[in-house]
């Protein structure tokens, strides 16, 4: 009778009896630690940046000022009336003056009809909000011509929160516990 070969090469169980380390293939280049170090600089970075800084969320609509009188009147989406208050900032991007803006203030907001929005000198035929509000102390208005209705653009800031707080709403909404979605 034959004697029948081992069922493992003579090499791969010298390879086992010596253990880990002796003749292992290990695949690790130098960028591979620099670039883990990076990746998790980057998500260190995001993380804070998330946590600290903040947005903003805004309406807009056509506006005319009243530079004598220093007050303002804008027409804004009627969706956002239930946002609107009163002493909220608003930012007035005037026509044709370089990309100035000036800074006010919400006084009153109130749902404004055809005729209500004739009135004051805009066209409208969507539901819309009447918003009128002050021009802020410093607001400059020195190199603006005094014509009793100035045309420009409002920006009313609605809210302002952090970004992980928007983050973490809308993922709520997602999964379905609530939140705006």
């Amino acid at each position: 009778m034959t004697e029948r070969p081992p069922p493992f090469r003579r090499e791969a169980l010298e390879f086992h009896a010596a253990g880990p380390g002796r003749g292992a293939l290990r695949i690790e280049p130098a960028w591979t630690r620099w670039f883990y170090w990076v990746v998790l600089a980057l998500v260190a970075a995001g993380l804070v940046v998330t946590a600290t800084a903040r947005t903003s969320e805004t309406t807009s609509g056509p506006a005319l000022i009243n530079v004598p009188q220093r007050s303002f009147v804008a027409l804004v989406a009627d969706a956002a009336a239930p946002d609107l208050r009163s002493g909220q900032l608003v930012r007035l991007h005037v026509d044709g003056a370089d990309g100035r803006s000036l800074a006010a203030r919400v006084l009153r907001a109130e749902v404004a009809d055809q005729a209500a929005a004739g009135r004051v000198g805009f066209a409208s035929s969507q539901p819309a909000i009447l918003v009128t509000g002050v021009l802020a102390q410093d607001a400059d208005v020195a190199s603006l011509p005094p014509s009793p209705r100035y045309p420009g653009r409002a920006v009313v800031v609605l809210r302002s929160q952090r970004i992980i707080n928007l983050f973490l709403r809308q993922l709520g909404g997602t999964l379905g516990r609530g939140g705006d979605s």
